[in-house]
């Protein structure tokens, strides 16, 4: 069967860790009679949190496709994981879906996450606020605490209590008795000024019939004036019967592209399964997509055939034949499309709006816990960056570390925990090693002569190097300054690879050089022994004995980070940075928040991400990049010279 835009809701289910997303799921499931019975978390049976590590953990981790009909509407609901770590997930489906239903704890209040997903969610929305079952309870500060927080919800289900005397919910919709007065006319006055042409019927006393305002509530709520508040406890399934028909009544049907009937359709999810054949995740944005069928991939100027197409209940998969523009389906075993791929017409797929992910914040070294592993573990890493774009995975050749880096330690932690599951590799976690540099703070002019006899032809040559400091960043340069006929031209090449190779090597901490001017000036060659490697070596010594008169200094890499933070914890960023070594270069007024720009050295801010988490009670941001070099202290270069020192000592 399949489904017209206007028969099609695609719903994300949004909120924070624990707030009851997958519960109310499983209630809406049972209630529309697709299930026979509600799963829960704590038993690990539920439709949506089907993945064993999801299971163990209690908690979704990954978005699941809940697909079914109710009444002749198919109803796409994306159930979301609510850890900040993975909001790569929440943020896809946001951007997929036409609508959201934030789910609220009761016991909770708007934490970091709440907002992120509020403020990067431009679609009508729905609030339900959840576990109105429990204890010490206070509904009216609940309401006015996400009045103040969104002027634009409104109550449109009220409980009967709260805590153990909960038992029902009472529609202001349908319901016009005496106690709900009240809330009854602040529902019909905010229906009335989301619509003009009700609110001149409203302040001139006339009446609105309820079609007029059932129309004027539809409208509001796709118009994003009006915010609907549902309550009620998704694990007692205590007002969540009219959930899905509320859904289909009151929810904006699927979105499209106007005015073509061409093919196009976005990959907002891959789910990568070794054993059953890769998931692709598509919301069709226009045309009719038949199985069996080429389409080009825009992206990768490539072509897939679209060969197994099938909608999901959790992981339970019915194969379909076709489906209409406006439908969220899933296309099984995909050879190139990755996540935010587009796919079919090229001049239609140009209208889709790629989604924006956010980027990684924290970066592991990751070491295979067997050697020889290296090649797999990195063909790995590059499977789950299919998987998961905010998963980013590169070799630092100055450091020669296998570098990982995702939204948080738990986001890399389950990363690895599923290339150990799929592939069979095991790995270890270790801070990057930082990329520090060595340079010099004077001049010195110095000679470097390397003679060696052993009978038959020796070797021999010489050269003098003037070696002087740079500005900082302008990295190097090699002067041939030689009088004719002191060096022959052909080995001047070979002194500036010695030169070159030694500084890549480093000399006091073995750290590159950089920032200097190395002159060629003078020398001298023996017509029989010198040779190219005789110079190479006469330049590799010169550099090493120069570099250790000029002074020399470790400099290491400065960032510039952006830190988004609410006034609140303003104080404490600020003391933090200060004991990081950060410099404040400015602040700047984000509307409710503060942004901090500061520079502070790459060595101190390697888990800020987790620090500033903690500092700010998750409700802290921030971006970094890499600013410049600078010298550093005594105290953080002279161990890293010691220890190299004891290095080349020992390999003696």
């Amino acid at each position: 069967m399949t489904y017209s835009k206007e028969k099609i809701r695609n719903v994300a289910i949004v909120g924070s860790a624990g707030s009851g997303k997958t519960s109310l799921i499983e209630a809406i499931l049972l209630n529309s009679k697709i299930t026979n019975r509600q799963g829960s978390v704590e038993d690990g049976n539920t439709v949506s949190d089907f993945n064993h590590d999801e299971i163990a953990r209690g908690s979704s981790l990954y978005t699941s496709l809940i697909s079914f009909d109710k009444d002749g509407t198919k109803i796409n609901l994306l159930d979301t994981p609510g850890y900040s770590d993975f909001i790569c997930d929440a943020v896809s489906a946001l951007a997929t879906a036409d609508s959201a239903i934030f789910v609220f704890d009761a016991l909770s209040s708007i934490d970091a996450t709440f907002e992120y997903l509020w403020e990067n969610c431009g679609k009508p929305k729905v609030l339900f606020i959840n576990k109105l079952d429990k204890e010490d309870i206070d509904l009216s500060k609940i309401l006015s605490h996400l009045n103040d927080f969104n002027a634009s919800v409104i109550p449109v289900t009220i409980p009967n209590d709260t805590g153990a005397k909960f038992s029902k919910v009472v529609s202001i919709i349908t319901e016009t008795t005496e106690d709900m007065k009240t809330h009854r006319e602040k529902f019909i006055e905010a229906v009335a000024s989301s619509d003009d042409s009700l609110i001149e019927k409203y302040l001139d006393g006339k009446d609105i019939t309820d079609i007029e305002l059932m129309s004027g509530f539809k409208n509001g709520i796709a118009s994003k004036k009006i915010i609907p508040i549902l309550c009620g406890s998704a694990t007692k399934n205590i007002g969540c019967a009219g959930l899905a028909g509320f859904i289909n009544d009151f929810m904006p049907a699927a979105s499209v592209l106007p005015d073509t009937d061409k093919p196009a359709m976005l990959v907002f999810k891959s789910v990568i399964e070794p054993h059953t054949g890769n998931l692709s995740f598509l919301k069709i944005y226009s045309g009719k997509i038949l199985q069996g069928t080429d389409y080009k991939n825009i992206t990768r100027r490539t072509t897939e055939r679209l060969g197994t197409l099938c909608t999901l209940l959790g992981k339970k998969r019915t194969e379909i034949t076709e489906a209409e523009a406006g439908d969220i389906i899933v296309a099984v075993k995909l050879k190139e499309s990755q996540t935010n791929d587009i796919l079919g017409d090229e001049a239609t797929a140009g209208k889709i709006k790629r989604i924006n992910f956010p980027e990684p914040s924290i970066s592991m070294a990751v070491i295979p816990k067997s050697k020889g592993e290296e090649e797999k573990v990195a063909s790995a890493l590059q499977s789950m960056m299919r998987e998961d774009p905010t998963i980013k995975s590169s070799y630092n050749a100055e450091t020669k570390e296998l570098i990982l880096s995702g939204l948080g330690a738990l986001h890399i932690e389950v990363a690895v925990a599923r290339v150990k599951e799929r592939y069979g590799i095991d790995v270890e976690f270790k801070p990057p090693r930082v990329a520090y540099r060595e340079t010099i703070k004077s001049t010195a002019e110095v000679q470097g002569k390397y003679k060696r006899q052993t009978g038959g032809r020796g070797q021999y040559g010489d050269c003098w190097l003037k070696l002087e400091p740079l500005e900082r960043g302008k990295g190097f340069e090699f002067v041939n300054a030689i009088r004719e006929g002191r060096i022959p031209r052909n080995y001047i090449p070979s002194v500036e690879k010695g030169v070159k190779e030694a500084m890549e090597q480093g000399v006091i901490a073995g750290y590159p050089v950089t920032d200097m001017r190395a002159t060629l000036y003078d020398g001298s060659y023996h017509e029989v022994d010198s040779s190219d490697m005789a110079f190479k070596i006469a330049g590799s010594m010169a550099l090493k004995k120069g570099v250790a008169e000029s002074r020399p200094c470790i400099l290491e890499p400065i960032i510039e980070l952006e830190v988004v933070i609410p006034d609140d914890y303003m104080g404490a960023v600020m003391g933090d940075l200060n004991a990081r070594r950060g410099r404040v270069m400015g602040v700047e007024r984000l509307g409710k928040k503060q942004k901090v720009i500061a520079t502070a050295p790459l060595s101190e801010v390697s888990k800020y991400a987790t620090d500033l988490r903690s500092i700010t009670k998750g409700a802290g941001s921030f971006k970094m990049k890499f600013s410049h070099y600078e010298e550093s202290p005594s105290n953080i270069s002279q161990p890293l010279i010691e220890i190299y020192q004891k290095q080349q000592q020992e390999g003696r």
